[in-house]
């Protein structure tokens, strides 16, 4: 499987759909990003139980709950905002209003075992080298400042871990001017020289790519109608050396 690479057509979501639920796991309420959520699991997914995994920009993430589920015992979250904890009876309730893939994560806010925080991703309070792995499942388009985010990426990543993000891109440029986040700058839709231009910061900080990257891209396999937008998805997975 090659991982660093960049969403084709819409067979690869349904092949990733089928591999989660092979893992007894479940596709992304949003079904394209079964996609890039399955690389990242599957990567995680071999190591020991006891790694240590921060989710950035978690709210509304299954990575977490997907993990606990594989058994995996050291998760954290941390985003600008998270949702409340819910007491058990109103839990019941707000349950009735998703569809079934959404459940695990909103129940997710409930879990002791899944320790949330609010922070600004770019300025975290977590430990020098304290992560075995950081996912960023379409986080960086957000108004993140690329420099900063790998500066703090870096330093809580231990030596030998590894940073999973993906985002939103199309080879040529498209100019987006809406946001899906309320008060944010306009979400980016990144094109080719500009996540090479992300990689080489990435590289400027100790990372290096845990493969090529493969550019090669096929349909714009997302339609997002908050933006008025179609585009399709790129991973992309570095190591700490």
């Amino acid at each position: 499987m090659s991982y660093n690479s960049v969403l084709k057509n819409s067979l690869e979501v349904k092949t990733a759909i089928a591999q989660l639920k092979k893992m007894g796991l479940f596709p992304h309420h949003g079904s394209e990003k079964s996609w890039d959520t399955f690389k990242m699991i599957e990567i995680i997914g071999k190591a020991n139980p006891d790694a240590y995994v921060l989710d950035v920009g978690c709210n509304g993430s299954p990575i977490l709950p997907m993990l606990g589920k594989l058994g995996f015992r050291n998760l954290y979250g941390c985003d600008f905002v998270l949702r409340p904890r819910y007491n058990a009876t109103f839990l019941k309730i707000v349950c009735r209003f998703y569809k079934k893939e959404y459940l695990p994560i909103v129940k997710m806010y409930n879990d002791d075992l899944i320790k949330l925080s609010i922070q600004n991703q770019e300025k975290t309070n977590y430990s020098n080298n304290m992560f075995d792995f950081i996912t960023s499942l379409s986080v960086i388009e957000h108004g993140i400042d690329i420099n900063e985010y790998f500066r703090e990426m870096t330093r809580i990543l231990k030596s030998g871990g590894y940073l999973l993000t993906s985002t939103d891109y199309w080879h040529e440029k498209i100019t987006n001017t809406r946001s899906v986040i309320s008060n944010s700058e306009p979400d980016r839709v990144f094109c080719r020289d500009e996540i090479e231009e992300i990689i080489k910061v990435g590289e400027s900080y100790g990372l290096k790519l845990i493969e090529p990257m493969d550019y090669t891209h096929g349909d714009k396999v997302v339609k997002w109608k908050k933006t008025g937008l179609d585009y399709t998805f790129i991973f992309f997975g570095m190591k700490k050396e």
